[in-house]
């Protein structure tokens, strides 16, 4: 511990240096490790400092997990996933610095909001695909991605974070085989089931769960217990949402479907083709599910959001306007057209007597 003396305010403040960092204010705290906003003490850049819990921190297995979760980060280099800068050992505890994104995560914007407009779930979509493409040609899946791990920048990018229960294809495996890992709304049947051969295809069912609650409002399963939940993504088919959402296209409605298929199989062949095709629903084109060349999508989806706008995080975080409601369920039309018809046919009744 290297404890150093402050300039800020009237007296002296000691300064606790986590390898070249100030650490500051703790901002999560969870049963492996301790988040805190830090900054660098020479550039003063604010970095997020993910601290081992002293319980655990001589622990074996949470060690070889916690630095599994370091080497991920450094090999991913990617504007649509959190940065890492450094890793080392503070007090026999192992930390490592990354990336401080401000403005939240796509689930508290969701937890406010409740639902998007679908230009704006596309557009975080296609930031998220652009991530996954680089993380799954990185031979690395991510396994727990959900709106919580979607952190949201001041300049409109989306970043992907925490992948403390990512697998990277390329080495060992920690997780024993048959074991479950992840966040049950968000699980494909083949993660559910300990399935070894996980691929990409794990990855975009997530990202069609978090597509699905984009657009409505609602994950495609939902439960009292994990184990219901659980029944529903191995057994059952959700509603498509444009037979829940009046304005969501026809398209994207299709493609999310394709994303929640049960078999790996069927779902698109990776994050690219997707991105692709997402970025043929928001310019208004037939939606075609082919890989192409990442630098051309990107200057595609710049040509659909032309920089004069306010980009995505300004319009996530400010008031909903109600631009579309959901579509009504077929009993309350056929409720409200039996209303209708009994009170046409009292008036009727009323005027003939």
């Amino acid at each position: 511990m290297v404890l150093h003396p402050s300039n800020a305010g009237r007296a002296n403040v000691a300064v606790q240096l986590v390898g070249e960092f100030e650490l500051g204010e703790l901002i999560a705290t969870g049963t492996v490790g301790e988040v805190f906003r830090a900054r660098h003490h020479e550039s003063g850049r604010q970095v997020v400092i993910k601290l081992l819990q002293p319980e655990v921190a001589n622990e074996p297995e949470v060690q070889r997990r916690f630095v599994r979760e370091v080497s991920i980060a450094e090999k991913l280099h990617h504007p649509n996933i959190v940065r890492h800068y450094d890793c080392g050992l503070f007090d026999d505890r192992i930390y490592f610095a990354m990336e401080l994104v401000e403005c939240g995560t796509l689930k508290q914007v969701l937890e406010r909001r409740g639902r998007l407009p679908w230009r704006e779930a596309v557009e975080c979509a296609i930031q998220v695909c652009a991530a996954l493409e680089h993380a799954h040609e990185s031979g690395v899946i991510h396994r727990d991605l959900k709106p919580a791990n979607l952190f949201l920048a001041e300049d409109g990018t989306v970043k992907v974070g925490d992948f403390g229960l990512a697998r990277d294809l390329t080495s060992t495996r920690l997780t024993l085989e048959g074991t479950t890992v992840g966040t049950c709304r968000y699980m494909p049947p083949e993660q559910i089931t300990g399935d070894a051969k996980l691929t990409g295809a794990t990855d975009l069912y997530a990202l069609g769960c978090i597509l699905y609650e984009m657009l409505i409002g609602d994950t495609p399963f939902d439960g009292r217990s994990i184990v219901e939940i659980f029944e529903q993504h191995l057994n059952e088919t959700p509603k498509p949402p444009a037979k829940r959402v009046r304005d969501c296209p026809a398209d994207l409605s299709e493609l999310v479907m394709r994303l929640l298929e049960k078999s790996p199989a069927d779902r698109p062949a990776s994050a690219g083709a997707v991105r692709g095709a997402l970025v043929d629903i928001l310019h208004g084109r037939p939606m075609h599910l082919v890989s192409r060349s990442p630098r051309a999508l990107a200057a595609d989806f710049a040509a659909a959001t032309p920089p004069a706008q306010p980009n995505l995080t300004q319009r996530l975080h400010a008031d909903p306007t109600p631009t579309y409601e959901r579509a009504w369920p077929m009993r309350a039309v056929l409720v409200v057209a039996i209303i209708a018809f009994v009170g046409g046919l009292a008036a009727v009744v009323a005027w003939w007597h």
